[in-house]
């Protein structure tokens, strides 16, 4: 709406019956009054406040901003200089008129004197203007439950964490995210490889392969954050968002949560989108090798027809307390995904380990007769070792996204393939030579 575009304004949402604050209810879809209960859709509230600054634009609203039927309000601020590091600014709230102090980011806040919420139109005009949205699907006790039965049945996590661990603030944040749309090539020359094994489980390799592939991959509204405050694993890591959830952006659905705006450039964010393209169509490409293995990879690759939106994702944020250690855990505000890493117990993993060691130890000695000793030792270890990797990394779930993901709007199209053998010997003449040499 052209009408929100006017900058060192801020705003807040009040009911048209009461004149109490609405906030955005996720579960309704709908703004609801925080006294009245009222319900609007987002179109009767944006309706309202398209009437709202039509009447300002013809000189007939309040001249201090005042609101007294209703609907939007909006006061004037005035930048307060607390040096260039802080880059903070003072601002009136839209209702009281009491001064709010944010740093240069802050696009939503609630006034600690009469507790409404204030929206900054200025952080959401202009060229800084979100493309999209995607309202909240998730409310704030649904965000406190997913958290408990995120770490509820987690048999590694120290029994204390379940007993002691006390959430410290929850708060539904709208996070400014770059997405970015195209086309990627690739380019890429590799050297393959066949392999096989003797009788005592050795391998060995059997042909090596010259191999050329060109191909390309179409990729839509690769996200990345666009927050410095933000972890970037853990925005990465509640993602998938559905994109059929995208809407037109509207401030109307920011009442009732924290928004901030991007303070990362696009072009500082397009290597990570970038990335995860590359990521993709590398791997895409590389199914198409039909060996055993790649010893080498050259591959260059180049873009076409790119496009980047901004929009505002839902984020649930949780920090949590436990042994003087803060913990932080995020919640896809549209889906409901939970992520964080949990402490782990030493004393159960220790317990797990240790007589698993033991069986796999006792086992290999049956099948060998006891003669592989060193051998059963090592086995052993191994096993115990990748077991207990697992069971360590499955109490970690924040990562760093390395493809498109969900993000892939067309499969790989491939525009050359080639390859021939280039050496190699037989198996049954490096089976003897192998053989000899052990000998």
């Amino acid at each position: 709406m052209d009408s929100w575009n006017t900058q060192g304004k801020t705003s807040a949402s009040t009911c048209p019956a009461c004149g109490g604050g609405l906030l955005f209810d996720p579960t309704l879809g709908k703004l609801k009054c925080e006294f009245c209960d009222s319900v609007y859709t987002p179109e009767e509230v944006e309706a309202l406040w398209a009437q709202k600054a039509g009447e300002e634009s013809q000189g007939l609203a309040e001249p201090d901003g005042g609101s007294p039927d209703g609907g939007e309000t909006v006061r004037e601020y005035e930048p307060v200089d607390f040096g260039a590091d802080e880059e903070m600014r003072s601002y009136s709230c839209s209702t009281c008129g009491a001064e709010l102090l944010a740093d240069k980011t802050t696009a939503v806040m609630r006034c600690p004197y009469c507790g409404n919420q204030t929206i900054v139109e200025e952080q959401f005009s202009g060229a800084i203007r979100p493309d999209y949205i995607i309202p909240f699907a998730q409310t704030k006790d649904q965000a406190e439950e997913k958290y408990y039965e995120f770490y509820r049945k987690r048999f590694l996590l120290p029994k204390s964490f379940k007993n002691d661990n006390h959430v410290e603030e929850i708060q539904g944040v709208y996070v400014p995210f770059w997405m970015f749309s195209g086309r990627v090539h690739l380019e890429g020359s590799y050297i393959a490889y066949d392999e096989d094994e003797d009788d005592d489980g050795h391998k060995y390799i059997t042909g090596r392969y010259e191999v050329h592939r060109r191909g390309y991959l179409d990729f839509e509204n690769v996200p990345a954050d666009a927050s410095e405050r933000m972890d970037d694993d853990l925005m990465d890591s509640v993602e998938p968002y559905k994109l059929d959830g995208l809407k037109d952006f509207s401030m109307v659905y920011l009442p009732g949560f924290m928004a901030e705006r991007y303070d990362v450039s696009e072009e500082e964010s397009r290597e990570r989108g970038h990335d995860r393209a590359e990521g993709s169509i590398k791997s895409e490409v590389r199914k198409t090798i039909k060996h055993d293995g790649i010893d080498q990879a050259d591959e260059k690759f180049w873009y076409e027809n790119e496009s980047t939106k901004y929009a505002l994702m839902p984020v649930w944020l949780l920090v949590t307390k436990w042994k003087d250690k803060t913990f932080k855990f995020a919640m896809n505000g549209q889906t409901g995904r939970m992520v964080g890493d949990l402490p782990v117990s030493a004393g159960k993993m220790i317990g797990v380990l240790v007589p698993l060691f033991i069986l796999i130890l006792a086992v290999f000695n049956m099948v060998t007769g006891g003669e592989k000793v060193l051998e059963s030792l090592f086995i052993s270890g191994i096993v115990d070792l990748l077991v207990g990797v697992f069971m360590y990394s499955s109490m970690k779930s924040v990562f760093s996204a390395t493809s498109a993901g969900g993000y892939i709007s067309q499969s790989l199209e491939m525009v050359f393939q080639d390859e021939k053998k280039i050496g190699g010997f037989k198996a049954r003449k490096l089976k003897k030579e192998m053989k000899k040499n052990k000998g």
